[in-house]
């Protein structure tokens, strides 16, 4: 599948550093979608890809106390690749919690099956647990850790083109 996303076919960025209050949070999910919608014109990505943004920031901020939060989101049209990465201040037992979430989840080759099976898992009175899955099912995006120096990044990368992009997985929310 070819994927025209403009003039340029270069990778399309965003960077974005700020302080962590939670009322940025859902205005950065609409930027992002109307981001992406530029970036990625008639792929009905920019729906997964503000969900995915919204629950690593999500995450993130819950976890980072004081301390800046980065975003990064690269679009290669060409490469028909999307990465989404987001770093924070983190401790080494939250960033071994984070990677026992995603090993858990890498032991399920299903997306749903585990997505379903957090849901199951988790107390609505409960905080956490359910954004890591709603991105990997959700936005079919695969997920890596890397921690260091007392910060953690998340990185959700993925195809930019689904197979099946008419029939979105994400809700409004």
């Amino acid at each position: 599948m070819q994927i025209d996303s403009g003039a340029t076919r270069d990778p399309v960025m965003l960077f974005m550093r700020m302080a962590s209050p939670w009322v940025f949070i859902d205005e950065i999910r609409r930027f992002v979608k109307s981001f992406c919608a530029c970036a990625c014109p008639g792929l009905d990505r920019e729906e997964h890809l503000a969900l995915a943004v919204h629950e690593l920031m999500q995450n993130a901020v819950a976890c980072s106390g004081s301390h800046q939060v980065e975003l990064s989101l690269e679009i290669d049209s060409a490469a028909d690749r999307v990465s989404i990465q987001v770093t924070n201040a983190c401790t080494p037992e939250q960033a071994a919690a984070l990677q026992e979430r995603i090993d858990r989840m890498r032991q399920e080759p299903d997306a749903l099956k585990h997505y379903l099976a957090a849901m199951a898992g988790t107390s609505p009175s409960e905080r956490g647990g359910l954004g890591l899955a709603r991105v990997h099912f959700e936005s079919q995006l695969g997920l890596e850790v890397v921690f260091g120096a007392g910060r953690v990044t998340v990185q959700a990368t993925g195809k930019l083109a689904l197979p099946n992009a008419n029939e979105s997985r994400v809700s409004n929310v």
